[in-house]
């Protein structure tokens, strides 16, 4: 897992910042061996793209195969990343669907193999939450017990 250090897209949104995401992740996956954190997009400096880190990974870990998993609507904007076309031909892309979300062919790219896996996320979305949370709304039933206080802390009134 590799939080994203600065987050271009994003520029202007309220968003953690990128030892608030490494701590998320560490926090979040700590009990789970089998999931690695790495800091390699935190200690970049300037805006991180996502084909940088894969050519970082292919020099770190010659001969191992990447992929990049995506959610729906990550997936949606993927066309608008900074060297696509490059990115895609060097990592398998897992588009992973809430429970009960099915795929919509005119949602997914053209040009991009995408291996879809079904019932792998819950029915919700960091938007939700962070909406939820900036609107003091109770979410520790969506937000795993480790990481609350922390999105609390970010994203709260």
């Amino acid at each position: 897992m590799i939080p994203a250090g600065n987050p271009w897209q994003k520029a202007g949104q309220l968003i953690a910042t990128p030892a608030q995401r490494l701590e998320m992740c560490r926090l979040a996956t700590s009990e789970n061996s089998n999931i690695e954190v790495l800091d390699i997009e935190i200690n970049r400096s300037g805006p991180t793209y996502s084909i940088d880190t894969i050519l970082e990974l292919e020099n770190s870990f010659p001969g191992f195969e990447f992929s990049l998993v995506l959610g729906t609507d990550a997936l949606k904007n993927i066309m608008t990343w900074h060297r696509v076309n490059e990115l895609i031909k060097k990592v398998e892309v897992l588009q992973l669907l809430r429970i009960n979300e099915t795929v919509k062919v005119a949602d997914l790219p053209t040009g991009i193999n995408v291996k879809v896996v079904e019932g792998a996320m819950l029915d919700l979305s960091s938007t939700m939450i962070r909406e939820k949370v900036a609107k003091n709304a109770e979410v520790s039933e969506l937000v795993d017990s480790k990481i609350l206080n922390l999105v609390k802390g970010i994203y709260g009134a």
